[in-house]
């Protein structure tokens, strides 16, 4: 592909997969008012989402005007500020199903320290990766890398969010694989995260536990534990192979599904639009990720190569889980998938991850002339 349609490309699946967000969230809408005979909240999902949108869309433009390079500047300063926002949301967070995430700032808006914190540790990351190696060895820098992270995935896990706490996990560990560790490097670093699994396990809360065995085996329990799972599937299979458009759905319109809007929204997906249309949001996502590797391949700067290896694994991470788990492959968790489920934190640092590879392969142009 040519270089100066890659941005383009790059950019082009970024705003189809937040279309696809918006039809979906509007056809829902339609369906929940022809089933319902009014309007419910997916219309409301849908105003939110739109301007929320401009919002994002604003900082991802003033972004372009700023050099990525100043992030090496900013990382510590604001990881510093935003430790401190995970430690605040333990004592002053609002949030539901039993979990504290989010900082209530004006009536029912609030801001999810947790989503922001993944943009932040993959800039700390990638500063630590690349500092002069005259200084730090690879040992050392490995070293600061777990010193950076685990206070993070520490406190998210506390509110609890171990789903969001696995993905710093995973984001920082596809970067240190990158940072072409030696062989018994990798050796260390596996036996280290099969010891971090093991304490994990036995610090799992009960219905931790629980949503791995109900995952095992949801219909062990299918109006307990496994209801969400099953009802999810059932709502997945539901759309056939064209979907089940505005007239025939019944999932989302009488919330069968929970949080069908955000942890299981591609299970909405499969309701509305069916088969091909989930094929669709897949092939989407591959579009992303490959255009991504292709700005990826494209730099020379090891910062910025870092920056785009996290963002890369973030989407591909997320999507994997939470679509894994809609359908059964993969525990429930509460990992959003990326641009396309309903939430103002989430969104705006999607927006803003784009914004930044954006910029990334921007200002390798200009360092060509």
């Amino acid at each position: 592909m040519k270089s100066h349609r890659l941005p383009l490309f790059f950019i082009m699946s970024v705003l189809l997969l937040i279309g696809f967000s918006l039809a979906t969230f509007y056809v829902a809408s339609l369906a929940e008012r022809y089933t319902l005979g009014h309007f419910g909240s997916y219309y409301s999902y849908f105003q939110k989402t739109l301007l929320l949108l401009t919002l994002s869309l604003i900082v991802a433009v003033m972004l372009q005007f700023v050099n990525y390079r100043v992030f090496r500047y900013l990382a510590i300063p604001v990881y510093v500020v935003q430790t401190g926002l995970l430690m605040a949301v333990l004592f002053i967070g609002t949030g539901m199903y039993g979990s504290r995430r989010w900082i209530p700032i004006v009536g029912s808006l609030g801001f999810q320290p947790s989503e922001i914190q993944k943009l932040v540790i993959i800039l700390v990351v990638a500063l630590i990766l690349t500092l002069p190696q005259k200084r730090l060895n690879v040992g050392l820098k490995i070293l600061l890398v777990i010193a950076a992270v685990l206070p993070s995935v520490l406190l998210v896990e506390k509110e609890p969010d171990l789903g969001s706490a696995s993905l710093l996990l995973g984001i920082s560990v596809v970067m240190l694989v990158h940072f072409r560790l030696s062989g018994r490097q990798l050796l260390v670093l596996g036996l280290v995260l099969a010891l971090v699994a093991g304490g994990v396990w036995l610090g799992l809360r009960p219905y931790q536990r629980t949503r791995i065995e109900t995952f095992l085996n949801p219909q062990a329990d299918p109006l307990g534990d496994g209801y969400n799972v099953i009802q999810s599937i059932v709502a997945t299979g539901s759309g056939g192979m064209w979907g089940r458009g505005i007239t025939g759905s019944t999932q989302a319109p009488l919330s069968f599904v929970p949080v069908q809007y955000a942890d299981f929204v591609f299970s909405l997906v499969g309701e509305l639009f069916g088969f091909a249309g989930s094929a669709l949001l897949v092939l989407l996502f591959i579009m992303l990720l490959w255009s991504t590797f292709l700005v990826f391949r494209s730099l020379t700067d090891d910062f910025a190569r870092y920056i785009v290896v996290g963002i890369g694994a973030m989407w591909f991470l997320q999507a994997a889980v939470n679509m894994g788990m809609t359908i059964g492959l993969s525990p429930v968790t509460g990992i959003p998938l990326p641009f396309i489920s309903y939430g103002g934190s989430s969104l705006f640092m999607q927006v803003t991850a784009a914004s930044i590879v954006v910029s990334v392969y921007r200002v390798r142009d200009e360092l060509r002339f």
